[in-house]
């Protein structure tokens, strides 16, 4: 058993493990350390083969899909545009550098889109080149110029906050920061209806709601009038309400109602808060509105907390797995609610194998269906985009049926770990086996213009994000990352940064880079 893969799988992962611990000056490999021995070892024989390399890349794309997904289609709609256009920037950088100094060395065309596809590390671009011109050329020198250009590209982003002098624990204080201030803190208040108004006519209490964007959790008066079975009442003059929402929305309700009064203020009913994190299966990837439960036990959902910031429940946001659920409700109710939205992580299965298997099934299948591209012809969005997009939609969604997609947070991490070891394990094996072989056949200059045209580009992308886009450090991380389309560099950058932050821009242009990658190699050929 020595001599099976299994056996060197886990041998090189210790080795890397230990090495990539290693600090001097307080600098590490950390993971980069695992790639570097997958190709020593790859060279002396321990070989892990193509199905470990799959399977790892599927969990690993998975799990980051899956985990992205609720906030990708957030980034998409507001800075969504602006980072697709970084990473095209980035990737005509490349094209043109290659190009232009692989026609200057005169350099046959299918040893540039061999040089091409190998500094892009991307097997789909690999596929398509060949699919225009079956040349051995292009896979023999692909196969020279792609260890260095994944090694490059993970060392030289690693490196990218030491050359900027970022600190990259500020950055995360700084994203955390930004998201609070687009998603304003919600806040509860205590007023009392003092606007004369409400002497010639109450008015209903979803209407004021409505006006003002609030939630009105608990109104004190001697003369409510039931409707609808309690769905609506009509405020008062001199009733007491405690309502709920941001800061703005909270000064126009006062405008409405009258004056604030302190927050010590005691209220006479039942009403109770009740703060609880879910983790019930039955309402996960579940609209707040079609919660029909909330209704019968007389409970409102006042603030969601997400990832750090707080979300207005309104009826049609999709609740999460970890969600905080603020939630007013009458006191004798408590163990009902509580039971209902489960506020016990350790109960929820550790991962649900069946939403697993099935939703890399679908990823798989939808990748392998075939596009038609004007002036291209027939793609496809390969093995890695179609679970990549299949996970952001099931992200998104969280359920489909009785099928929860979502997983608890130790379950999505271990299997993204898990995925992106093995994969970075097999790809470094499997280049390393031939790197000699192929240095000898073609001489190092492939490779000098892969790795200058990938750390000029770089380089310069990143400049242009910092000094003046003035972006946060974690989504040029993620935008460099996605834009190469390089998965192990993510990992880096993930383990880098402590956390998946840079994931989200990441997964933000993925598609969109890798449809440019699979375009630019076939552009090589035709011009």
């Amino acid at each position: 058993m020595i001599n099976s893969e299994i056996f060197y799988l886990f041998f090189i992962i210790s080795i890397g493990y230990i090495i990539g611990n290693i600090k001097i000056n307080g600098f590490s490999l950390d993971i980069t350390a695992i790639f570097l021995v997958a190709l020593i070892a790859g060279h002396f024989g321990m070989i892990i083969s193509d199905n470990f390399k799959l399977f790892g890349l599927a969990i690993f794309i998975y799990a980051v899909g899956l985990q992205s997904g609720p906030g990708f289609f957030e980034i998409i709609k507001s800075e969504g545009i602006k980072l697709n256009i970084i990473a095209v920037i980035l990737l005509l950088s490349i094209f043109i550098c290659i190009y232009f100094l692989g026609n200057y060395f005169n350099l046959k065309k299918s040893v540039i889109d061999g040089i091409l596809t190998g500094s892009l590390t991307n097997i789909p671009s690999l596929a398509s080149a060949l699919e225009v011109k079956n040349d051995p050329i292009i896979s023999i020198i692909f196969g020279a110029v792609y260890p260095f250009s994944i090694f490059v590209t993970i060392f030289f982003i690693r490196m990218l906050p030491v050359i900027f002098r970022v600190d990259l624990n500020k950055e995360v204080e700084n994203y955390e920061k930004e998201k609070k201030e687009k998603s304003p803190l919600i806040l509860t208040k205590n007023f009392k209806i003092t606007n004369e108004n409400f002497k010639k006519r109450p008015i209903k209490k979803s209407q004021v709601e409505k006006i003002t964007s609030t939630i009105i959790e608990r109104v004190e008066s001697q003369n409510l009038e039931d409707l609808e079975e309690k769905k609506d009442i009509y405020l008062h003059y001199n009733n007491i309400v405690r309502a709920s929402g941001s800061k703005e929305q909270l000064e126009s309700l006062r405008i409405i109602l009258g004056n604030e009064i302190g927050d010590a203020y005691k209220f006479h009913d039942d009403m109770k808060i009740f703060k609880l994190l879910l983790t019930s299966k039955n309402i996960i990837g579940k609209k707040i509105g079609s919660i029909k439960e909330l209704k019968s036990l007389r409970a409102v959902v006042t603030k969601v907390g997400r990832a750090g910031i707080d979300i207005k429940p309104h009826p049609s946001l999709t609740l999460m797995l970890g969600d905080k659920l603020y939630v007013v409700a009458p006191e004798e109710y408590g163990q009902r609610i509580t039971k209902l939205i489960g506020n016990n992580l350790l109960k929820y299965p550790a991962a649900d194998f069946l939403s697993i298997s099935l939703g890399i099934i679908f990823g798989i299948a939808l990748g392998s269906i075939p596009l038609y591209l004007p002036f291209i012809g027939e793609i496809k969005l390969s093995f890695v985009g179609g679970i990549l997009i299949t996970a952001l939609i099931l992200g998104r969604i969280g359920r489909i049926g009785n099928i929860v997609f979502q997983l608890s947070p130790n379950s999505n991490s271990l299997l993204k770990t898990s995925g992106q070891l093995i994969f970075m394990v097999a790809i470094g094996t499997n280049a390393g086996k031939y790197l000699l072989e192929e240095l000898s056949k073609n001489g190092f200059l492939p490779i000098y213009i892969g790795l200058f045209s990938i750390t000029f580009s770089l380089f310069f992308v990143a400049f242009i994000c910092r000094i003046f886009l003035k972006m946060n450090f974690l989504n040029i991380l993620g935008v460099l990352s996605g834009g190469m389309t390089s998965t192990p560099t993510l990992s880096v950058v993930n383990s880098v940064s402590k956390s998946d932050y840079p994931s989200i821009a990441y997964t933000a242009v993925y598609p969109m880079s890798l449809v440019i990658t699979i375009f630019l190699a076939q552009l090589v050929l035709k011009i």
